[in-house]
């Protein structure tokens, strides 16, 4: 039933967002800015209220408790971000960095803790050669993206510019490694959207960094498709996790519960 209701969410939720993205881009620049940021508004809205509904449900004690603590900091820092990327006051200065910039990068730490912590219990199922290959495939990645994104000369925007992608590919490392853990067969879909979904918001988030550089970036761009998406993943992930922690046994560590594996 848990993973019924998260695909049901997942299925309706893509085409919606397509769909308004779209549709107002086809209605002008303004329109895609407007809905674009009220869509974005409403989904980390709903993602913010899930985790703190989950925190209160699992509670914060053990290992666990503490890996969705630091995913839920990791998402309430993004959703200041995002509040405060809307604020020209507080986006629009001679200084390369804004405030926006500092809970992006906090919420990466914490992101980055709950992989870890979350994955840490699996240990034993993820060899030295799954690591190897996943650095290596992260480090190609970020080479080619350093070198279609930073263009620029001035040394504190090629700072700025460098430091995305490499926490970007930073997240990727715990996200691939969760998803080997699917396909394994060691965890379920459900948890296994945590990780599918900051796969998919890095993807969009180096997007965004290619059409930045190259000027044609705007609020409402069609490469907000995926990177809203994302968030409606982490969304699915919640709402079979809220399901799912009614059957489990409280006495056992959550990576040996029959149900979750």
């Amino acid at each position: 039933m848990n993973n019924r209701l998260s695909i049901f969410f997942l299925v309706f939720s893509l085409p919606v967002i397509v769909a308004i993205i779209v549709l107002s881009n086809m209605a002008g620049y303004e329109n895609a800015e407007f809905w674009s940021i009220e869509l974005n508004f409403v989904i980390t809205s709903i993602l913010l209220i899930a985790c703190i509904v989950n925190n209160f449900k699992i509670g914060k004690g053990g290992q666990h408790g503490r890996a969705w603590l630091f995913f839920t900091l990791a998402i309430a820092l993004w959703y200041i971000a995002e509040r405060v990327w809307t604020i020209p006051e507080l986006t629009n200065s001679d200084s390369t960095f804004s405030y926006a910039d500092l809970f992006w990068f906090s919420g990466y730490v914490f992101y980055f803790l709950f992989g870890v912590m979350f994955l840490k219990p699996f240990s034993s199922q993820i060899s030295r050669k799954n690591i190897l290959a996943t650095s290596l495939s992260v480090v190609a990645v970020l080479i080619f993206i350093f070198y279609i994104t930073i263009p620029s000369s001035n040394i504190s925007e090629n700072i700025l510019n460098a430091s995305y992608p490499i926490a970007d590919s930073i997240m990727l490392i715990p996200s691939i490694l969760g998803i080997f853990l699917f396909f394994k067969g060691r965890i379920k879909f459900s948890w296994s959207l945590f990780f599918f979904g900051m796969l998919v918001f890095v993807g969009s988030d180096f997007g965004f960094m290619y059409f930045n550089s190259t000027g044609d970036y705007y609020d409402g761009h069609l490469i907000d498709i995926p990177y809203l998406y994302a968030y409606s993943i982490f969304i699915a992930g919640l709402i079979a996790n809220l399901n799912l922690w009614n059957k489990t046994d409280k006495n056992k560590p959550f990576n040996e519960q029959d149900k979750l594996i």
